[in-house]
């Protein structure tokens, strides 16, 4: 069963073994440990989807939590979506 949580104290590493794992890695900076890890720091809303220990899913939003929320990154990993 999946389960969420919210929240952006992540290790990096893992998201970004979600974003090679998905599409969109190829259009985000992954190479650049340090940049992701400010990505994933500055956004203020981070949910994630866990397989029991396994992240398998991410989004990534920018919001002003009254009005408006823009989402930046919405990942699956592709052996999920099978």
């Amino acid at each position: 069963m999946v389960r969420y949580q919210v929240g952006n104290d992540l290790d990096v590493d893992t998201v970004i073994e979600l974003y090679q794992a998905s599409t969109l890695g190829e259009r985000r900076p992954i190479d650049d440990r340090d940049r992701m890890s400010q990505m994933l720091h500055r956004a203020n809303l981070v949910i994630t989807a866990w397989d029991a220990d396994l992240m398998v899913g991410i989004s990534r939003a920018i919001s002003d939590f009254s009005y408006a929320t823009y989402l930046s990154d919405l990942a699956l990993t592709l052996r999920r979506l099978k």
